[in-house]
């Protein structure tokens, strides 16, 4: 992603999550940058879909113990350890809590897959158009070329989780959290969170 790129990205991602804003008591867009440099020091590759220059959508892929991209993941997490000590985020550990929350994945689990879809996320204003099946495909080709054999999704309630089944994913794991994101719930303070498993 070009800096351009980035900047629309962190819209969308601070339009469609709150991101331990709130929490942390965070100004402008902060927490979204940081959960950006997070997907990109995690992807292996990001694909994205745009009309013109504006960007619509993106989608990415992880792969466990990766040799690839080194020094540029050093770098995206570099810059993501300067955010976290910004003056703009007024709780750390709030903002650390709220993302501890999402790490929900078993113990049983921890070893089974060697791959993750880092992030699906398509612009409110063009859902339904399949924009997002046409990302997703596009990432489990490049992953099964990667030779990933087992992608892992992490989902819940507050996303469209129904449209994993839909491409072809199977549930493998189902618990409760806090929920972290009460506006996309009517303000329910848990929500139910998935796993779902991709096979390549």
């Amino acid at each position: 992603m070009n800096y351009s790129e980035m900047k629309q990205a962190v819209k969308l991602l601070a339009n469609e999550w709150n991101l331990g804003k709130n929490e942390s008591g965070a100004s402008n867009d902060i927490c979204a940058w940081i959960y950006l440099f997070t997907i990109l020091e995690e992807s292996e590759k990001i694909i994205s879909y745009k009309d013109e220059k504006k960007l619509i959508g993106f989608c990415g892929y992880s792969k466990n113990n990766s040799k690839k991209h080194l020094l540029k993941k050093k770098f995206y997490t570099m810059i993501k350890n300067k955010l976290y000590k910004s003056k703009n985020i007024k709780d750390l550990s709030a903002l650390k809590q709220y993302e501890s929350n999402y790490n929900y994945l078993p113990k049983e689990l921890e070893n089974y897959f060697d791959g993750e879809i880092t992030i699906l996320l398509v612009d409110g204003k063009y859902r339904g158009k399949g924009i997002g099946k046409k990302l997703i495909v596009e990432i489990f080709e490049l992953a099964k070329k990667d030779n990933v054999k087992k992608l892992q999704i992490l989902t819940d309630e507050s996303c469209n989780f129904k449209f994993y089944e839909n491409c072809g994913c199977k549930k493998v794991y189902e618990t409760i959290v806090r929920n972290q994101e009460h506006n996309k719930l009517e303000n329910i303070l848990s929500e139910t969170a998935f796993i779902y498993e991709k096979k390549l």
